[in-house]
């Protein structure tokens, strides 16, 4: 009998002391101030993937996430924020393949907003964090801190960059030929960079100069003949060489070039096979 009254009279004690310790705990906070802004300050899009190459000890496949690159106009009266969108390079896991298969449909979106504000979707705008549709504007309402304020926000992202069939890295070998001087043997990986449906960007000569201002486009016409001719970007004007066609081999993902700058004395005759 004495130990319960002893067992009930400490458990009352600790009681006490819980209860007195938690009010010590509350009552000299001071009030977190109920702030009334309702922004979205910075937009996020990742897109996610399965890489068949990375596997779980289940032998499920590892979902790996891309950040693509964002640049965006904030028209913040008018709550609408537009998105440009653009992708990373591609690497050994997420290939030139993975790439094209990012789309305005499948992206996972994510907000910073105002401190302590929250965020809710409007009519079939996609749920933030997961992938959703993002082809056409999407807007959402974000609810400040006070929990009266609300504004919405239109979402607007521009299609994304077009990626042809020929943009990846190409092995580069051949010959440069400079007046006066022994061939050049070249040897580089090379970034082919989509311009449109049929053409690319590339850097002349990466192995013997690496001036990346030497820049010259390849459009593969129908029966597969290259056209070449120099980017506008570039710090020196590039010719196809006469007499010559340059050619594209989709059996072997190979390029056969022959282009010229400063009248013929820098003379290349180049071939690009697909790394990847």
């Amino acid at each position: 009998m004495k130990n319960k009254i002893y067992n009930y009279l400490i458990q009352s004690i600790f009681l006490m002391l819980i209860i007195g310790t938690s009010s010590c705990l509350t009552g000299n906070l001071e009030d977190i101030p109920e702030f009334n802004d309702a922004e979205i300050t910075d937009v996020k899009f990742d897109f996610r993937y399965k890489d068949a190459n990375s596997n779980w000890v289940d032998g499920e496949p590892i979902v790996k996430v891309v950040r693509l690159n964002v640049e965006k106009d904030v028209n913040v009266s008018e709550g609408i924020i537009e998105v440009t969108l653009s992708l990373p390079a591609p690497d050994a896991s997420f290939t030139n393949e993975i790439r094209r298969q990012v789309s305005l449909t499948n992206l996972v979106g994510k907000f910073n907003i105002s401190t302590a504000a929250t965020i809710e979707p409007l009519n079939d705008a996609p749920t933030l964090g997961i992938p959703g549709d993002f082809s056409s504007g999407r807007r959402y309402r974000v609810i400040a801190a006070d929990g009266t304020t609300t504004k919405e926000w239109t979402i607007k992202v521009n299609p994304l960059p077009e990626i042809n069939a020929f943009e990846g890295y190409y092995q580069e070998s051949g010959t440069l030929v400079r007046i006066g001087n022994a061939p050049d043997e070249l040897d580089a990986e090379i970034y082919l960079q989509t311009i449109d449906s049929k053409t690319c960007r590339a850097q002349a000569g990466k192995s013997v100069f690496n001036n990346s201002g030497i820049l010259y486009q390849i459009q593969v016409n129908a029966d597969n003949t290259v056209t070449i001719k120099s980017d506008p970007n570039s710090v020196v004007e590039i010719f196809p060489q006469g007499g010559v066609t340059s050619t594209y081999d989709p059996a072997t993902k190979t390029f056969d070039l022959h282009y010229h700058y400063r009248n013929g004395e820098r003379l290349f005759d180049t071939k690009l096979v697909l790394i990847e």
